[in-house]
């Protein structure tokens, strides 16, 4: 199986990145797509597998999707992180309008998307 990569930090660090801001914060709108997976169960079993304490940690709100995709994806969205059903929202869903959804719902007094603060509640 072809592992599809729906994101990766390294492709928003480049070019226009906030000099004020560290890495982390590009790691912002990924990260929520992938807690919010996860709260729904749309985690590949791979990932269930290998980072079960992680998972459980996310679904009682001890760790956030910013940590569990540096620790335990590389920092990376890839279809290896999702189950079918995940993979099959992912591919309709974060590819086409995610971004559009993120930017919408984001504080437009801030000085880039990457200044958005993480909320878990918005996962």
């Amino acid at each position: 199986m072809i592992v599809r990569k729906y994101d990766d930090i390294d492709w928003h660090t480049g070019g226009d990145f906030p000099a004020d801001l560290d890495a982390s914060h590009a790691r912002t709108h990924i990260a929520l797509f992938l807690e919010w997976a996860i709260r729904r169960g749309h985690e590949s079993d791979t990932l269930r597998s290998l980072h079960p304490d992680a998972l459980h940690s996310i679904r009682q709100g001890k760790l956030s999707g910013k940590d569990l995709l540096a620790q335990c994806c590389d920092d990376k969205l890839t279809s290896d992180d999702l189950s079918e059903t995940g993979n099959g929202f992912a591919q309709a869903y974060y590819e086409a309008s995610c971004l559009e959804d993120y930017v919408d719902l984001s504080d437009d007094d801030l000085p880039t998307l990457y200044h958005e603060p993480y909320d878990q509640k918005k996962a």
